[in-house]
């Protein structure tokens, strides 16, 4: 059990630093949960439920479990490049977006983007903010 413990710690530090370059394009995240970008654009529009014709009022706990499934679905891609290194035969990797042209150009350039991490010169607070010394 620690062993797995001791692993899993060290994928997710991995993770941590290479999730902030694996931004997944958003046409792939559009291809899982694709009913979460219409309800997405019909809270921000207000408009009528497709049931009985009532306007949608958006409300807090409504426009954020959109972004959460939103989120969840973005993070869902981006630990499946490197869990699926850990757990190659799991049922969850037959699904259609793992086998998509843009999921597995994302996927054949993790090793690139985990070689600049590597450099200093690549972090995001230097890309954000240069340091001037």
């Amino acid at each position: 059990m620690t062993a797995r413990v001791s692993l899993l710690f060290r994928i997710l530090s991995t993770l941590e630093k290479v999730l902030v370059y694996l931004d997944p394009p958003t046409s792939l995240c559009k291809k899982l949960v694709p009913a979460i970008d219409e309800w997405h654009d019909r809270l921000a529009a207000k408009t009528l439920n497709t049931v009985n014709s009532d306007p949608i009022l958006p409300t807090v706990a409504g426009n954020a479990s959109v972004q959460v499934i939103m989120m969840l679905r973005k993070t869902f891609i981006q630990d499946s490049v490197l869990m699926m290194e850990l757990r190659p035969y799991h049922p969850i990797w037959q699904h259609s977006i793992l086998s998509d042209p843009t999921y597995l150009s994302l996927k054949r350039d993790r090793p690139q983007i985990e070689a600049q991490e590597q450099d200093p010169a690549h972090t995001l607070l230097q890309q954000c903010v240069p340091v001037h010394f």
